[in-house]
């Protein structure tokens, strides 16, 4: 980990338990594969997700972010220098795609959030298999990785403006606590590198994620 990770993360992890009321289950899972590049693998509710799960993870994260994000100088220059990694949406960006290569092949650890996008309702989507191909390819583990809460969190009605004005995000009346857990990993190995097993290691991702949802 990075020195500015290490002290950004042991200023603001207390505060985050304190004001997020912040808990965190199944860090284990990480620490057993702490030698090599893994691949966190959660659902998504809001923009602030990626900050959660750095301070849940409490180790260096790479994630991916639209590319339109880094339009806007100074906001660019923070994501950036806090591992954002930059991807066109709408279809497969190949240059995001092998940047995330390297970053595993260096044994790092990135966050990737296999329904593509933020849910509206908060209930789990669709997978996509971008995750159990980067998987497979890199040989690497998947931890899969449920985030619950945080729709229902004043930090959403904060970040996530587009649906507070679409009335999805209505202002919380309470403190919601919100909690991150990690489940065991889920090892590419036996899954075929084509079509047919990333489809396979998709399903099994998302079951592993169903599971931590309850």
């Amino acid at each position: 980990m990075k020195l500015r990770w290490r002290l950004a993360w042991s200023l603001t992890y207390p505060l985050a338990r304190l004001l997020l009321r912040l808990r965190v289950s199944g860090r284990e899972h990480l620490r057993a594969v702490k030698d090599r590049g893994v691949i966190i693998a959660a659902n998504h509710t809001s923009n602030f997700d990626p900050l959660i799960l750095g301070w849940a993870a409490a180790r260096e994260i790479f994630f991916l972010a639209k590319e339109e994000l880094f339009r806007y100088r100074p906001f660019a220059w923070l994501i950036q220098s806090w591992n954002a990694i930059p991807v066109r949406r709408g279809g497969m960006d190949l240059t995001a795609l092998r940047r995330c290569s390297q970053l595993l092949r260096h044994r790092q650890t990135l966050v990737l959030f296999p329904e593509g996008t933020r849910s509206r309702s908060g209930k789990l989507g669709s997978f996509r298999p971008g995750v159990a191909m980067l998987a497979v390819r890199n040989s690497v583990p998947v931890i899969p990785c449920y985030i619950a809460g945080v729709d229902k969190s004043f930090i959403s009605w904060c970040v996530d403006r587009d649906f507070v004005r679409q009335g999805l995000r209505p202002c919380p009346q309470q403190c919601v606590p919100i909690t991150v857990r990690f489940g065991p990993p889920v090892m590419p190995e036996g899954f075929a590198n084509n079509r047919t097993g990333y489809e396979q290691l998709t399903r099994e991702i998302q079951s592993r994620v169903e599971t931590l949802a309850g």
